[in-house]
């Protein structure tokens, strides 16, 4: 074997070694930035309250939480004791027909109203109400970030980047149920939206300058 060839057969071992190792090693890290982002969870909010406490204000306070948290029917039940002479099916009936008139006036439309039997409560008449509700959580596999809350500022090697940012930004959000996107809105009325948008542009009416906002010059 030459001197040439003696070189180039070192070379190629080389080579071969070098290829060899680097194919031993993962060149893949795992990232510290958390890629998961709020959750939006569904649960079936239930609350039952005597009817002596479902005044005005509790079908406010509940007309509010509805409107951020709700969608779907709103189930109302009142119930009435068969036994009792004054807690009777035409009392809960009744009840029940002017708890829907306050939640109507204070905007929940979807009302399914009902009398309820129950024994053993006698004069007293119980409401119940019921609908599907939405609130957002911290990213799933989230935690906060170490001294956040505390004075523990010991390094947690699980931690993910930006999970404490987004379980904040879970907290603030008003109406939960929004991140679910327009896929939940009521075709129907999603597209007579869209429909009057079209019309106006159709009938060639100008569009009226803005007014009461100014921008800086």
């Amino acid at each position: 074997m030459t001197l040439i060839q003696r070189s180039r057969f070192f070379t190629v071992i080389a080579i071969l070694a070098a290829s060899a190792s680097l194919s031993a090693c993962n060149l893949y890290e795992e990232g510290h930035i958390t890629e998961n982002r709020v959750q939006v969870i569904e649960e079936r909010f239930v609350e039952e309250v005597s009817l002596e406490e479902a005044t005005p204000g509790y079908i406010s306070g509940l007309a509010r939480h509805y409107e951020k948290h709700g969608d779907g029917t709103v189930d109302l039940s009142v119930t009435y004791d068969p036994h009792s002479r004054s807690n009777t099916a035409m009392n809960a009936s009744q009840s029940a027909a002017g708890l829907v008139k306050n939640l109507r006036k204070e905007g929940v439309r979807n009302v399914n109203a009902d009398i309820l039997p129950l024994q053993g409560y006698g004069d007293e008449s119980m409401v119940v109400v019921s609908y599907m509700s939405y609130r957002a959580e911290a990213p799933k596999d989230c935690g906060r970030l170490s001294g956040f809350e505390d004075t523990d500022i010991s390094h947690d090697k699980d931690y993910r980047m930006g999970c404490t940012v987004e379980t904040m930004f879970a907290k603030q959000i008003s109406r939960p149920k929004d991140l679910l996107g327009v896929g939940r809105v009521d075709p129907t009325t999603d597209g007579r939206r869209a429909g009057n948008i079209g019309d106006l542009y159709r009938s060639g009416a100008r569009n009226e300058p803005l007014e009461g906002e100014t921008a800086s010059e």
